[in-house]
């Protein structure tokens, strides 16, 4: 099952039931009475899921962690290069 299809699964298993609410198919005391607040619900998820992702950015950003040696390696790798490009001519603007 591709990623596709899962999301689709899960949307459909929100969709069937609420659509069958809202379109008036199913109809109890219950789905009369708070009518309104099933019409608003998809809404309601929109903003949870807006927060949800604007928490997981943050805290993932806020606990990244720095990789000094990873940097040093990076740096050691670019001078390499730097010497290698100069020993075949190339020139740099500095």
């Amino acid at each position: 099952m591709t990623n596709l299809q899962r999301w689709l699964f899960y949307a459909s298993l929100f969709a069937v039931p609420y659509l069958s609410i809202v379109l008036g198919t199913v109809q109890t005391q219950f789905t009369t009475k708070y009518l309104l607040h099933i019409q608003l619900l998809p809404l309601l998820l929109l903003v949870l899921f807006g927060l949800f992702s604007v928490y997981t950015v943050l805290y993932r950003t806020f606990t990244f962690n720095d990789c000094p040696e990873a940097a040093k390696e990076l740096q050691a790798e670019i001078l390499e290069a730097r010497k290698d490009l100069i020993s075949k001519g190339f020139r740099f603007r500095d």
